[in-house]
């Protein structure tokens, strides 16, 4: 994953993308690059752009209107603080461990 970031990385980058933009790029792409560490195989990332097509149904489906939004085993948080995906991920995991 630590290559695929670095090339999603440096093509954000080049984009001109705004100062802020970039700042909130680059703290979920080294929160994102963390997760193989934390967690090992027992978690998936898919990174989905909401300016795409399937980003905009997506959107819509979920019924997502800011970013960065993350969606762990159905339920839905919206915004930067990272640790807050990391408790709903540890919290998937664990009751995938109790049976469900």
């Amino acid at each position: 994953m630590a290559g695929v970031g670095r090339k999603i990385h440096r093509e954000q980058l080049d984009s001109g993308l705004p100062k802020e933009l970039a700042a909130e790029f680059h703290a979920l792409s080294e929160w994102a690059q963390g997760l193989p560490h934390r967690y090992g195989s027992r978690v998936t990332v898919r990174l989905v752009d909401a300016a795409s097509i399937e980003g905009f149904f997506k959107s819509l489906f979920r019924r997502l209107h800011r970013y960065p939004a993350f969606v762990v085993e159905g339920t839905k948080y919206v915004g930067s603080d990272f640790s807050k995906v990391d408790r709903l991920i540890a919290e998937s995991l664990a009751a995938q461990r109790a049976g469900g």
